[in-house]
């Protein structure tokens, strides 16, 4: 028995009321199948995310084109948050450059 991966360009619907338009797989992250999905943010760059079935609502097969004009209107051209993730410096690592008495080294 053979079961097919799915892979195409794909309207994601997800529970919360949430539309994802992108080139979207099956992949398999951590032993359990998830949906990677690839916004096109332009020309030869995209976002990826990455679903569990459970919060899957709907998938609707659509084109590329279809995909990439609902992804520019839906987030104005670029769907990344305005402050991405990442690491801010540790306040003791700020400081460090102070001495006892708050005077520079």
């Amino acid at each position: 028995m053979t079961s097919e991966v799915f892979e195409s360009w794909a309207i994601v619907e997800l529970m919360g009321h949430r539309k994802r338009p992108g080139y979207a797989k099956e992949v398999e992250i951590a032993g359990g199948k998830m949906l990677r999905v690839d916004i096109p943010v332009s020309d030869g760059e995209s976002v990826t995310e990455f679903y569990g079935t459970p919060a899957i609502y709907a998938i609707r097969p659509a084109t590329e084109e279809v995909c990439r004009d609902m992804a520019y209107r839906s987030y104005g051209i670029d769907p990344r948050p305005v402050r991405p993730v990442d690491y801010r410096p540790h306040p003791s690592l700020a400081s460090s450059s102070a001495d006892d008495d708050g005077d520079e080294i």
